[in-house]
């Protein structure tokens, strides 16, 4: 099996009968899903996309295209397909996540089941907000109000000058990106919600349906953004749940 730096192995399983493969929102790294692992049956082995720009590859240039992301991230997934997999993308890792199963799907690989969270479909997500041109103070008050970034960070001048540079490339991969229609992914998509998310909304989630002809799932949680760690438990037992009926089923 291929690792990686794009890769963190957050919870190795040398007797792994899948592979669930996680990328983080806007700005983030391997560490958005570090506390996942206890959480997640013997069997699975967790790992977290970590793309340049972040933790250890802090001082590497950051990517602003899609095409780049994913093409990159495409070979090295393709190390990982030893056993069945599945993607799992939190907000605007979600897109990043479905760009790359397409690919995937493409060469023969695919994965066996998509899982986004907190993120419009492909088709709805509004890609004309500029984020990644904000100023600093903008982008500061756009983050503090989603909810994603502790606000230890957003409030420390020195952190956020850290963090912000990551954060603008990511936003700029999904804003410079076109949707592209096309033929309907074969996997099964589940989809994770909150019904008071300002990133998002229940109509534009359900458009995900749209994108695979296999099973579909929207799962809604009350409340907003943060609803990501405040429901972790209950989004990985059905995450591992789907899983494991993928592998026994």
């Amino acid at each position: 099996m291929l690792t990686s730096q794009w890769i963190a192995r957050l919870r190795p399983s040398g007797d792994a009968r899948m592979r669930l493969i996680c990328f983080p929102h806007a700005g983030g790294g391997g560490a958005t899903f570090r506390s996942w692992g206890p959480d997640l049956p013997d069997g699975i082995d967790l790992c977290a996309v970590r793309l340049p720009g972040r933790e250890s590859r802090l001082r590497e240039p950051l990517l602003t295209r899609m095409e780049d992301v994913v093409g990159q991230l495409g070979d090295v997934v393709e190390g990982l397909t030893d056993v069945p997999y599945a993607l799992f993308g939190y907000c605007s890792g979600a897109l990043t996540a479905f760009e790359l199963a397409r690919l995937l799907e493409r060469a023969g690989r695919p994965p066996a089941h998509l899982f986004v969270c907190a993120c419009p479909s492909p088709a709805a997500v509004d890609r004309d907000g500029g984020v990644h041109k904000m100023s600093g103070p903008e982008l500061a008050d756009h983050l503090r109000a989603l909810g994603i970034i502790p606000p230890v960070i957003i409030d420390d001048p020195g952190l956020f000058a850290m963090f912000e540079p990551s954060v603008r490339a990511d936003y700029e991969v999904f804003e410079s990106d076109t949707y592209r229609s096309g033929p309907p992914l074969r996997m099964p998509i589940t989809v994770f919600g909150a019904d008071d998310d300002p990133s998002t909304t229940v109509p534009t989630m359900l458009r995900w349906r749209a994108e695979t002809s296999g099973e579909f799932a929207l799962r809604l949680f009350p409340g907003d953004h943060s609803f990501f760690e405040q429901d972790r438990r209950s989004i990985l037992r059905t995450v591992a749940a789907e899983l494991t009926a993928g592998t026994t089923g």
